[in-house]
């Protein structure tokens, strides 16, 4: 009997594999597919090599404003892809090494709950083997949400996931839902010359960040030629004469050689049988959990985005870390209230905490700190000066959040992220250091200016 079985080797699954070795339990993983889950094999991975591919075109081909001639800049899209296929399979292949230097046994198959304490396995050949358990950890993921008034077919029609099958590259587009994986692959494709149109229901794209930074990305979407059309829903979506054709409420019509959706995914529960066993699981699918992600059936934990309670890869990876950690003995919980989430968007965007809306909203008493990257020395040598640092406090001072948009807001938002997690206060930030000259520089300004004090604006 194993101490741990953990169904899902995504990036929740197999980091609570790792540490529940690291711990001293014995422990088998079971993976469906391939090791690493959608985040490394058809998500955030994938998506990011394609995002610095388009982030170095992009670059070349801005190289005469830096004294550099560069005659033509090109996409040989089949290389492209294969160089992503590349970096995926290198990173795969350092999950399976980590896994088998923690002596975690590594069964490749379907897993279906067999009551409480005992996982059913189903392998690729379909023999079956049955795997007993003093605990199990539910890590099975989520999946594209694909409404049928969408025509779905993954051939004209596709998800983020079949978007990263493509062998060549469509002339346009047709974006629907400007979130996060929208917004992405909107700047992605336009780089690589595609026409590309983005549509969503909401008022603006971005909606889960302050209007005032999604602002600064629709602006550069538009200058960059991307059509925007917010606040506009899509009644049906046909193929005609080899097209995707998409009809508005209102009657207008879009049309792009292929469709990409983008609104949202749901949690994988299918299959596993969580209901069966008494487990609880809520309107989405999604299996219900507590801060010690503990499900309402003893000894059985659930964990990334089949909880739904952030379907990020590295909140999936820190509930898996609070689940070994529980098992062995300790006591840990969950916090989300300090959750970095990253757009890789050009430019890009980060946030963390509680945004400047959310204040409002919840009748914070609040002091905001703005400080733009046009103001920043490093800023201004690289040649991206669009965007600003946002830092949120509250009436004391305490840092309660944070967004940027703008050159690696991805990499600066880590500054904010600690300091809302340890608490911290604008003047900790300010009194520290930051060298010069360097973006982060921003988020030092950003805390001065929330202070009355900024010296660079």
């Amino acid at each position: 009997m194993y101490d741990v079985v953990i169904i899902g080797g995504g990036p929740g699954g197999y980091v609570c594999a790792i540490r529940a070795a690291q711990n001293g339990l014995s422990v088998a993983l079971v993976e469906k597919d391939k090791l690493g889950g959608t985040c490394l094999n058809r998500g955030c991975i994938p998506t990011k090599a394609l995002a610095h591919t388009a982030e170095v075109m992009d670059s070349a081909q801005r190289a005469s404003e830096l004294g550099l001639v560069i005659p033509e800049v090109g996409v040989d899209f089949p290389r492209v892809m294969a160089k992503k296929e590349k970096v995926v399979a290198k990173l795969r292949g350092g999950v399976n090494l980590l896994i088998k230097r923690r002596k975690v046994d590594f069964v490749s198959g379907v897993g279906t709950l067999a009551g409480t304490r005992a996982v059913e396995v189903v392998a690729p050949d379909g023999s079956v083997s049955r795997l007993e358990a003093r605990n199990i950890v539910i890590a099975t993921g989520s999946e594209p949400i694909t409404p049928r008034i969408f025509g779905y077919d993954g051939v004209n029609v596709l998800t983020s996931e079949d978007v990263l099958k493509l062998s060549a590259l469509p002339k346009s587009l047709l974006i629907i839902g400007a979130g996060v994986i929208g917004c992405e692959f909107a700047s992605i494709f336009r780089t690589f010359g595609c026409d590309v149109t983005l549509v969503d229901i909401m008022p603006n794209i971005l909606p889960m960040v302050d209007d005032d930074v999604a602002d600064v990305v629709r602006k550069s979407f538009k200058k960059r030629g991307i059509d925007i059309h917010t606040g506009t829903k899509i009644a049906s979506v046909n193929i005609v004469n080899g097209q995707v054709e998409a009809t508005t409420e209102d009657g207008s019509v879009f049309r792009a050689e292929k469709a990409i959706l983008s609104i949202g995914r749901r949690p994988s529960t299918g299959g596993v049988g969580a209901p069966d066993v008494g487990i609880d699981v809520g309107p989405a699918g999604e299996i219900i959990v507590d801060s010690k992600m503990r499900t309402n059936v003893p000894g059985v934990w659930a964990i990334g985005d089949v909880s739904n309670k952030a379907q990020l890869a590295h909140v999936a990876s820190a509930q898996g870390l609070v689940v070994a950690a529980n098992i062995a003995g300790e006591k840990c919980n969950m916090e989300y209230f300090a959750v970095p989430n990253c757009i890789f968007t050009s430019p890009e965007v980060a946030a963390v905490g509680v945004s400047e809306r959310g204040a409002q909203e919840a009748c914070i008493d609040y002091k905001v700190g703005k400080f733009p990257f046009v103001a920043s020395g490093k800023a201004m040598a690289m040649g991206e000066t669009d965007g600003f640092v946002k830092v949120i406090s509250d009436g004391s001072g305490r840092v309660i959040g944070g967004q940027i948009v703008g050159p690696h807001a991805s990499d600066l938002i880590a500054e904010l992220a600690l300091a809302v997690s340890r608490q911290l206060t604008l003047e900790d930030i300010a009194s520290t250091i930051h060298a010069h000259p360097t973006l982060a520089e921003a988020v030092c300004e950003a805390a001065e200016a929330a202070m009355g004090r900024a010296i660079h604006i």
